[in-house]
C-alpha cells in the first residue's frame, strides 16, 4: 500500500484543535497554516465555531467531503473512539500525537488503538509523536515550530523531542530535508515501512535514520537491503543488552552496539555515531554522488590544514597517494611555482578564486580522481567567499560528476563562505577532519551497497531434519543445556568439523579408553551444571600418559566438586589435541531484535577480555563470512607473516556459514558456543562446544 496519500496528503483534520493558544490543538493549526500548507485544514472541535479562520467541525463524520489523515491532539484514553470515528469516515491515516501508552506500561490501551486502526484499515504513525513535516508541499503537520530547511535529506526519528531539536538545527546548519516525520511507538508505521516510503518518493536523495531500538529488525535488513539511496542511522542506547548473559561467552559479548554494528553493514546501511556525524554525513550524501574508488585528491592554500587532512584520510581509511605524472603537469601550469604539486596539493597562501577553480575542475576531470576536498585556511589576501565561488565555478563548469567536499578553516567571514557553498549544493564543514569524515561516509555507502548479498546460498551436507528431530527428544526431556558431545554430533549433521570426544565414566575407564587415543590428550569435565570449564579447574591439557589422564581426571573432579557445590558429574570427556594454529571462537545467540545472529572472533579463554568479536545475522552469505573474519584480530593472525604459511581462512568462512544455518534453521536454539575451534593451515575443527536450547 501506497503512503503517498499519508506523506502527500491533500487534506488535514486536527482532532482536538482548540483556540486556546496555550493547547497543543491550537498549535498545530497554526503550524499548518503559519507553514504555507495550500491543502485543506479541518479543525474538529465540539463547540464547532471558527480556529485562527479556519471553520470547525464538531467531528470527522460531519465534514462534507474527503479526509486523507487526521491529526489527534487529544488525551491517550479518548483516542481508540476518535480512531472509530476516522475509521467510518474513511480517512486514510490518523497521527496520534498523545503519549500515554506503551511508553508509560500503558500496553493494552495501545493495543486497543491500534485494533481499531486494524479493523477500518486506517494506518497509525505513532502514538507518542510530534507529527510529521514535509517541506516540499509546505506541510507542518505537528507541533514542531516550523518546517525544516528545504532540501532532499527523508529523516525519520523514534524521539519526539529529537525531532524538534534536529528541526531548529536544519536551518542553522542548512540542512535540507524534504521530511521530517516522528515515528513514535510506531504502533503501526515502523521503520521499514517509512523507509520503503521515501526510498520511492522523488524528492529524497539520502534517508536519514535516529533509533532507539528496532521493533523488526530483520524486516529492516530486507528492506534495507533493497533500497538504492544512501541510508545513515544514529542508533543510541549502545550499552550490553545481555540476551543470555553470562550463560554463554556469545550472549554476553551480543551488546547491542555490536550486533547493530553488524547488522547494518549488512543492510548496506552507514552508521553514525552522534547527532553532528548524522547531520554531516547526511547533508554530503543527500548532496554529492558516490565515491567509486579510494583517490582522493585534497586542495588545500595552507600546509598546516593540509597535514591535519593527511593524518586525517589514514583514520578514515582513505589514504591520500600523490596524483598521477599527467595531472601533475596540468595542476603545476595552474599554482606558483614554489606550491607543492604532491596530495594534499598546495596552492600556497598566494591561491585566487580562479586558481581555486582552475585546479579543483582539473582534479574532478581526471579519470584516477575518486573525490576532492576543497580546503581554505583564512588570509588576508583572498576573502573566503571569493574561494567560495571558486569552488563553486568548478563545481558548475565541470562534466565529470565525482564528489566534491569543502572545508573552511577561519572565523565568521569563513562561516558565512560555507554556508554559502551549502545553498550551492557543495558540503561545507569548519575543519579538514569533518570534510574528510564527510568524504568516508560516501566511499562506504559505496562499498556496504557493493558487498549487499539477498540470496546466501545453502551450503551442501546439511542434516537439518535430523537437527530438528534431535532437538525435539531435548526439549520433549527437558534437557535445555545440550552436552559437548551431543553438541558436538549437530555440528557434525550440519557438515562442521569436529574433534572426537569420548565420555570416561570412571577413572578406571579413562585409563583403558585413553589407549585407544593418540597422545597428548585433553580432558574436560561433563557437567550439565558447568558452562565455563576452565573456571572450575574442568580442564586439563598436553597430557601425554595414561598416569596423567588418571591423575587428571581425579584432579579434575575434585575441583569441580569444590567449586561448584552439588554440581552434576556425569564424567570427564578425553579428546586428542590438535596441536599448532590458532584459538577463535564461533557462537550465535537468538537476538530480541534481530533473531538468530551469528558471532565469530579470537577465542579461547581470553575471549572476554579481548573482544574481538564480529557479528552478522543470520544466514550468511559466504562474502558476509569473510568481512567477519577481516573486522577481527583473529582475521589478521590467519594472514601469512614471518615465513608462517596463512591458515585456512575458507574452512573458517565455511563453519561460519553453516553455523549462520543451525541457528536460522532452528531457532529452539538459545545459543551455541564452538569455543575454541582451532584454525590452522589444513582447515579447521571445533575442540569444544555447547548448545543452549
Amino acid at each position: 500500500m501506497s503512503l503517498d496519500r499519508f506523506f502527500y496528503p491533500e487534506s488535514v483534520a486536527v482532532i482536538g484543535a482548540s483556540s486556546d493558544e496555550t493547547k497543543i490543538g491550537y498549535e498545530i493549526v497554526k503550524d499548518l497554516k503559519d507553514g504555507g500548507y495550500k491543502g485543506k485544514i479541518i479543525p474538529i472541535n465540539k463547540k464547532g465555531g471558527e480556529i485562527l479562520g479556519f471553520k470547525a467541525y464538531p467531528s470527522v463524520l460531519d465534514y462534507p467531503d474527503k479526509i486523507d489523515i487526521a491529526i489527534l491532539s487529544i488525551p491517550a484514553k479518548f483516542t481508540p473512539d476518535a480512531a472509530e470515528e476516522c475509521g467510518k469516515k474513511g480517512i486514510f491515516g490518523i497521527i496520534v500525537v498523545a503519549s500515554g501508552f506503551a511508553e508509560v506500561g500503558n500496553v493494552k490501551l495501545e493495543e486497543q488503538l491500534v485494533s481499531v486502526c486494524k479493523k477500518y484499515n486506517v494506518r497509525l504513525l505513532g502514538p507518542n509523536v510530534v507529527g510529521t513535516l514535509n517541506s516540499v508541499i509546505k506541510m507542518n503537520a505537528s507541533f514542531a515550530p516550523y518546517l525544516p530547511y528545504p532540501g532532499s535529506i527523508g529523516m525519520i526519528s523514534q524521539s519526539g523531542a529529537m525531532i524538534i531539536a534536529l528541526d531548529a538545527r536544519t536551518l542553522r546548519d542548512k540542512i535540507g530535508m524534504s521530511h521530517l516525520i516522528s515515528i513514535g511507538n510506531m504502533g503501526d508505521l515502523e521503520f521499514s515501512e517509512v523507509t520503503d516510503f521515501l526510498n520511492s518518493d522523488k524528492n529524497v536523495s539520502c534517508i536519514s535514520l535516529y533509533t532507539e531500538g528496532l521493533k523488526q529488525g530483520r524486516r529492516f535488513i530486507e528492506t534495507t537491503k533493497r533500497i538504492t539511496k544512501p541510508i545513515i542511522m544514529l542508533k543510541s542506547g549502545v550499552s550490553q543488552h545481555g540476551t543470555v548473559a553470562a550463560a554463554s561467552h556469545t550472549g554476553s559479548l551480543a551488546g547491542s552496539h555490536k550486533v547493530y554494528d553488524g547488522a547494518l553493514k549488512q543492510a548496506g546501511v552507514v552508521r553514525a555515531y552522534s547527532i553532528d556525524e548524522l547531520f554531516d554525513f547526511s547533508l554530503t550524501l543527500s548532496l554529492q554522488p558516490e565515491m567509486k574508488g579510494d583517490h582522493l585528491i585534497v586542495v588545500t592554500n595552507g600546509g598546516g590544514i593540509g597535514v591535519l587532512a593527511t593524518d586525517a584520510a589514514e583514520a578514515n581509511g582513505i589514504p591520500l597517494n600523490d596524483p598521477a605524472d599527467e595531472l601533475k603537469q596540468k595542476i603545476g601550469s595552474i599554482i606558483p611555482s614554489f606550491g607543492s604539486l604532491r596530495n594534499p596539493i598546495d596552492m600556497s597562501a598566494m591561491a585566487t578564486r580562479k586558481m581555486y577553480a582552475d585546479t579543483i575542475r582539473t582534479a574532478m576531470e581526471d579519470e584516477s580522481v575518486d573525490a576532492v576536498l576543497a580546503m581554505y585556511c583564512e588570509v588576508a589576501d583572498l576573502d573566503p567567499l571569493e574561494a567560495a565561488k571558486g569552488i563553486e565555478d568548478a563545481f558548475t563548469s565541470t562534466k565529470r560528476r565525482v564528489p566534491l567536499v569543502a572545508a573552511f578553516v577561519g572565523g565568521k567571514a569563513s562561516d558565512k563562505a560555507s554556508d554559502y557553498l551549502i545553498e550551492n549544493k557543495i558540503p561545507s564543514f569548519s575543519a579538514p577532519d569533518l570534510g574528510v569524515r564527510a568524504i568516508a561516509a560516501l566511499r562506504k555507502h559505496n562499498i556496504l551497497k557493493g558487498k549487499i548479498c539477498n540470496s546466501p546460498e545453502k551450503p551442501h551436507g546439511m542434516q537439518s531434519d535430523e537437527v530438528k528431530s534431535r532437538i525435539s527428544s531435548f526439549i520433549l526431556s527437558g534437557k535445555n543445556s545440550l552436552d559437548e558431545r551431543d553438541s558436538k554430533e549437530i555440528f557434525s549433521l550440519y557438515g562442521i568439523k569436529v574433534n572426537k570426544t569420548i565420555l570416561a565414566k570412571t577413572k578406571e575407564e579413562a585409563e583403558k579408553l585413553s589407549k585407544d587415543l593418540a597422545f597428548p590428550l585433553a580432558a574436560k569435565i561433563e557437567s550439565p551444571d558447568v558452562l565455563h570449564k576452565t573456571d572450575v579447574g574442568g580442564v586439563k591439557l598436553n597430557l601425554s600418559s595414561v598416569d596423567e589422564v588418571s591423575k587428571a581426571f581425579d584432579e579434575i573432579v575434585s575441583n569441580v566438586r569444590r567449586n561448584v557445590k552439588d554440581a552434576r558429574i556425569d564424567g570427564v570427556v578425553l579428546q586428542e589435541m590438535v596441536q599448532d594454529g590458532i584459538e577463535t571462537i564461533i557462537g550465535t545467540v537468538n537476538d530480541p531484535t534481530f533473531g538468530p545472529t551469528v558471532m565469530f572472533g579470537t577465542g579461547g579463554i581470553t575471549v572476554q577480555v579481548l573482544k574481538d568479536v564480529s557479528f552478522r545475522v543470520a544466514p550468511l552469505c559466504r562474502s558476509d563470512a569473510y568481512d567477519m573474519i577481516n573486522e577481527t584480530l583473529a582475521g589478521k593472525l590467519m594472514k601469512e607473516f614471518r615465513g608462517r604459511k596463512a591458515l585456512d581462512s575458507e574452512a573458517v568462512a565455511d563453519a561460519i556459514v553453516r553455523f549462520s544455518w543451525l541457528a536460522y534453521e532452528h531457532p529452539e536454539i538459545k545459543s551455541i558456543d564452538a569455543n575454541p575451534m582451532i584454525v590452522n593451515v589444513d582447515g579447521s575443527i571445533v575442540v569444544d562446544a555447547r548448545i543452549l536450547l
